[in-house]
């Protein structure tokens, strides 16, 4: 059997992983850039929703790519509507959940922070009055039903801000900073008064937010520890120039039909996970949307906001969308086959990005 052959789906599944292995090593001596540093091959295994997924993983230049096989003929898109979900986890009714989302928000930075925008956040829309208008909107907002074939892929496993280079690692407790001392320097100061703007009563005792957006200054991220934070830089970029440099590595973005496929692995159903919108959604050790996928990405995740590909709309996914009433409605930029017309970029190739709003991940085709 030919390589590229066995690294199609189903033949990919039916290999042992000690020639999953071998595969890998010729996958990359191959089709990664000989100029970038490569290390630590190893097997992987990953679930979601009853897909599993026994494939590897490679660091690229220091960071962690997965292999996803590829698939002849994935059957992508979605005309169902709200076929197959549970008319009471999609009613408007659904008082308990509103609570546990203002939890989850505070969690995970939001699009509108990015757009120093408070009046987005609280833009009102029409409510949903039923379920047959529920489900035309399903359908409006979700790309065309097809089959496509799906080439073989390494796939950057986490996205990155555009717009945001990372400038090193803040520790709270103690002040020490690690990364670009020269930048951490020059704001250093603001740094430590925005995450502790008081040093008298319990603010010295409340708990560190969990992100922070400094007007066009910096951006913290909090670590699964809570006492350190990813610091963040904002730069001006475009969508043509972050596809220019990603060309530079051998590497690109995935398209349209990639980031479906490799975001819920071409099954009828609306979210990766499945059709289930459960109080659990916004508990963050519990929830969906803060986990890994059946491919070891994290891809259309809270925290994360329209996903740069290239071609279609050039985004996939989006932020949550906090205006909407309907538990659904809200949901519906976590879908696999969400189509983000609002945050499209066919027309503003050359036009300055917001730096944090979009993210970008770097992937490799495996072709002949």
């Amino acid at each position: 059997m030919e390589l590229f052959d066995q690294l199609m789906n189903p033949n990919w599944k039916n290999i042992p992983m000690e020639h999953k292995l071998v595969l890998a090593s010729s996958v990359v001596r191959y089709f990664v850039n000989p100029l970038l540093p490569v290390a630590d091959i190893r097997p992987a295994y990953y679930q979601m929703g009853g897909i599993k997924t026994e494939t590897f993983t490679v660091d690229i230049n220091g960071a962690p790519f997965v292999f996803v096989p590829g698939h002849k003929e994935a059957v992508l898109g979605w005309d169902s509507g709200i076929n197959g979900l549970d008319p009471l986890d999609i009613s408007s009714d659904r008082k308990e959940m509103y609570l546990a989302i203002e939890n989850c928000l505070k969690l995970s930075v939001q699009g509108a922070e990015f757009l120093h925008d408070d009046h987005w956040m609280k833009k009102k829309i029409e409510p949903i009055h039923s379920l047959d208008e529920l489900d035309e909107l399903v359908n409006s907002q979700m790309s065309q039903l097809r089959t496509t074939e799906i080439p073989p892929l390494l796939v950057e496993v986490s996205p990155t801000y555009v717009g945001m280079t990372k400038v090193g690692n803040y520790a709270v407790i103690n002040g020490k900073f690690e990364g670009q001392g020269d930048w951490f320097s020059i704001h250093e100061k603001d740094i430590h008064q925005a995450l502790m703007p008081s040093a008298n009563g319990s603010s010295v005792f409340a708990d560190f937010p969990a992100h922070l957006v400094q007007n066009d200054a910096f951006f913290l991220r909090q670590n699964e520890d809570l006492d350190t934070y990813t610091v963040y830089a904002p730069y001006q970029t475009t969508y043509a120039e972050m596809r220019k440099q990603l060309e530079k590595d051998g590497m690109g973005l995935l398209s349209s039909d990639e980031w479906e496929y490799c975001c819920g692995a071409s099954t009828r159903r609306l979210f990766r996970w499945g059709n289930q919108l459960h109080r659990n959604l916004f508990e963050p050790d519990e929830s969906y949307l803060y986990k890994k996928n059946m491919f070891g990405l994290e891809i259309a995740n809270m925290g994360w906001g329209p996903e740069l590909v290239e071609d279609g709309l050039l985004a996939k996914g989006g932020w949550i969308f906090i205006q909407a009433e309907n538990i659904l409605e809200k949901l519906l930029p976590y879908a696999t086959y969400y189509e983000n017309h609002a945050d499209a970029l066919k027309a503003k190739r050359q036009e300055p990005l917001s730096p944090g709003y979009y993210c970008a991940r770097r992937s490799i085709r495996i072709e002949m």
